[in-house]
């Protein structure tokens, strides 16, 4: 078990110009060590734009648990290319080290996904029951995941990015259905972290993520030490919903102090 606890349910995998090391297992546990993240779930930046094949065995390589920091992955689907989904489905699903799959606006265009892509995707992958993750960097994203959560509530979803700059009407939007989740990352805001736990009345549904290396690690946690949350509550922000919704289990150690990212 590794022995640092903050859970990422949500960054990147691969090197971006502002860093080039993102794409090296040992430099990206060292990041995420140095932040108090003892686990962390990745998506391959090259499936989601390029190469779903590709970047999803690069991810599979580095989903291990090593160094006492627990690496998982996400599988990234297209809904384009079902039948390359479907197999590796197959191929890594019915594995601990990935934590479900993972579905991303088009990165041309920035077309949201879409209930009917979303429904593509699931009729394969419901069998394996594991989280759903959609990114949802709008509101207008975050009514399709809405649509998706309704239409699929024995699927857990996670709708990540929490409606971006428009986390209000995103927020507001997410707010019904007890299947569907949000991480904190997209906008940097204090003040979405208390409309959410107010709006949801409390904070079940609200899980940790970063987007690194596009987002420090360490300025999400701010926003979130930041806001008006209890310490209880921030401690399930940070690992116990997590924990419970991916059957993790144990017991969480203490918070640990933030370390701002060098470089």
């Amino acid at each position: 078990m590794p022995t640092l606890k903050f859970i990422d349910v949500h960054c990147g995998w691969g090197a971006t110009p502002a860093a080039p090391e993102w794409q090296d297992a040992s430099a990206v546990r060292a990041a995420l060590q140095q932040r108090g993240i003892g686990r962390a779930f990745v998506a391959s930046r090259l499936a989601r734009v390029f190469d779903p094949l590709a970047g999803n065995e690069a991810v599979a390589a580095a989903a291990t648990e090593e160094n006492d920091i627990d690496l998982r992955g996400w599988l990234v689907a297209h809904p384009a290319r079902l039948a390359d989904a479907q197999a590796q489905m197959r191929k890594y699903l019915n594995s601990d080290r990935f934590v479900g799959a993972a579905l991303y606006p088009d990165p041309v265009t920035g077309r949201p996904v879409t209930f009917r892509d979303a429904a593509e995707v699931l009729i394969p992958f419901r069998r394996y029951s594991k989280p759903l993750l959609i990114h949802a960097p709008t509101a207008a994203s975050m009514a399709e995941v809405l649509r998706v959560a309704e239409g699929y509530q024995g699927v857990k979803i996670i709708a990540s990015g929490m409606g971006g700059d428009e986390w209000r009407e995103a927020v507001t939007l997410a707010a019904r259905p007890l299947n569907l989740f949000l991480d904190i990352s997209g906008a940097l805001s204090p003040a979405k972290i208390d409309f959410a736990a107010e709006t949801f009345g409390g904070v079940r549904k609200l899980l940790f993520a970063s987007g690194a290396p596009d987002t420090d690690p360490a300025a999400v946690l701010s926003v979130l030490f930041e806001s008006s949350v209890s310490e209880d509550d921030r401690a399930r922000i940070l690992y116990g919903n997590a924990a419970r919704l991916f059957g993790l289990g144990g017991e969480e150690e203490e918070i640990a102090p933030l370390t701002p990212m060098s470089g």
